[in-house]
């Protein structure tokens, strides 16, 4: 039998982690502790020390921002309602009474008319600098006589139609050739009556004919001519886009006007700011500040004894440590309290540390009798000892007993306090260790090899209860 004596011990961090782990509740319990008796105190203190300048200052402050912030709420979200609501109720009036938006994409009636103008400008080859082309201005002139408001205004009235709707069936727009513009004003006019979209395109030659001659007094000598017109019915499928987007517009205002009273409800139904007594408010804050900082302490002081007692410990901790140790034959490994029934914080743990949940109790004595068979080779009598307690002790003598027949099974308390159990060493072939993590230690341990090995007994190997 050869075990290590002169072993050097190496801080594990991972056992060293899991110890500290498994101490959650001591840990809870005293961070809950000491939250509560400091941050009591602090809270008491505060409290019985009264009101000073700053803190009603700032109670008082504080009592302002909120109460501000929340008439500020209240007031954006009236605001809005009342802006969506004119929105609303000008864009169903729209809906209603919009030629445009009433009218047909399948039955739509437009006038198209164009106009060809022609100034005196020509190109002189044989000139440097040419005279200035006002061809572009002059068109364009026409397109803003056409459809600016005043003119609008003039025939809305006289065709009895609103000047904003007008304005929607009437465009003027300046021909385009890849060169510029190609001396043509295009008139369109659109309407659900032939009659009316006729009428309408009269009226807008009309006004040609008004602002022809000031436009030739401001700008320049031209002339302008009408080259085609049209008079028809057509399908215009964008139109139905535009009008299914304007009833949608419709639809967002309403939704948004519906969530935005919902949000007015809410704010209504929640209670106003109060004023807050100074004494409370920093009473609760002391008492808040200094309960986190007690359970953070309570926590840290709880894991810090923990680690210190683990490092200064000389109990057994695991079966993998006592192994590298002494060298022993680590024949089995069994639960120390089978019967307790743990919480699954406490599972989940033993599953990361890397033990089973649960152990079918007969199957691992099996396997230790299996072991100690192979073994303890031609030895007829097995002293089970070690510094386990005696009730672990007896149930292993025993399960080992009804599994083994062939070899005398004697049970003993350590032979390091118990002098029949010292003189049941003396007189057995082989021994078999068993220790207990938390009851065994490992000097005992070390004494127990050093007497087994100075008797010269055949050491079969060591089961620890964890």
């Amino acid at each position: 039998m050869d075990y290590n004596n002169a072993y050097e011990q190496e801080i594990d961090l991972k056992d060293l982690i899991f110890a500290v782990l498994h101490r959650w509740r001591m840990i809870f319990g005293a961070a809950v502790v000491l939250a509560l008796l400091l941050g009591g105190y602090k809270a008491l203190r505060t409290y019985t020390g009264g009101n000073d300048e700053s803190a009603v200052l700032e109670a008082k402050a504080q009592y302002e921002k909120e109460l501000e912030a929340y008439n500020q709420r209240v007031s954006a979200c009236e605001r809005e309602i009342a802006n969506l609501e004119e929105d609303i109720s000008r864009q169903e009036e729209y809906l209603e009474n919009s030629i445009l938006m009433n009218m047909s994409p399948y039955d739509v009636w437009e006038g198209k008319t164009e106009l060809f103008v022609k100034t005196d400008y020509t190109i002189m080859p044989e000139l440097t600098y040419q005279n200035q082309d006002f061809t572009a201005t002059v068109l364009q002139s026409y397109q803003s006589a056409l459809t600016n408001a005043e003119f609008i205004k003039d025939v809305a009235a006289k065709e009895q139609i609103d000047a904003r709707y007008l304005k929607e069936l009437v465009t003027v727009t300046v021909g385009k050739s890849d060169n510029g513009y190609n001396n043509l004003l295009i008139v369109q006019v659109r309407h659900t009556d032939e009659k009316m979209a006729d009428e309408l395109m009269k009226d807008i030659l009309n006004g040609v004919k008004q602002s022809e001659g000031r436009i030739q007094s401001v700008i320049g000598t031209h002339t302008i001519t009408e080259v085609n017109r049209s008079l028809g019915s057509l399908v215009d499928l964008t139109l139905a886009d535009r009008q299914r987007n304007e009833r949608e517009q419709l639809a967002l205002l309403t939704d948004s006007l519906v969530e935005k009273n919902t949000n007015l409800e809410t704010m209504n139904q929640e209670e106003m700011p109060k004023p807050v007594d100074a004494s409370s408010r920093s009473t609760v804050k002391s008492g808040i500040k200094y309960g986190v900082l007690g359970g953070v302490l309570g926590a840290f002081a709880v894991m810090f004894f923990v680690c210190v007692t683990f490092l200064m410990s000389d109990k057994v901790y695991s079966a993998k440590e006592l192994k590298s140790r002494f060298k022993l034959k680590l024949l089995g490994i069994l639960p120390a309290d089978e019967t307790k029934k743990k919480n699954p914080l406490d599972l989940w743990l033993n599953r990361l540390e890397g033990h089973s949940g649960s152990k079918d109790m007969e199957r691992e004595y099996d396997l230790i009798a299996t072991n100690v068979f192979h073994y303890a080779g031609e030895i007829s009598s097995l002293l089970i000892t070690g510094g386990a307690r005696e009730d672990k002790i007896a149930s292993v003598a025993e399960k080992l007993s009804e599994r083994l027949p062939d070899i005398k099974i004697v049970s003993g308390g350590s032979f390091l306090l118990e002098p029949r159990s010292l003189k049941g060493l003396s007189e057995c072939d082989g021994v078999l260790l068993v220790e207990q993590k938390g009851v065994s230690s490992y000097s005992a341990a070390e004494q127990e090899l050093e007497k087994i090995e100075d008797l010269h007994k055949n050491m079969v190997g060591c089961v620890v209860f964890e």
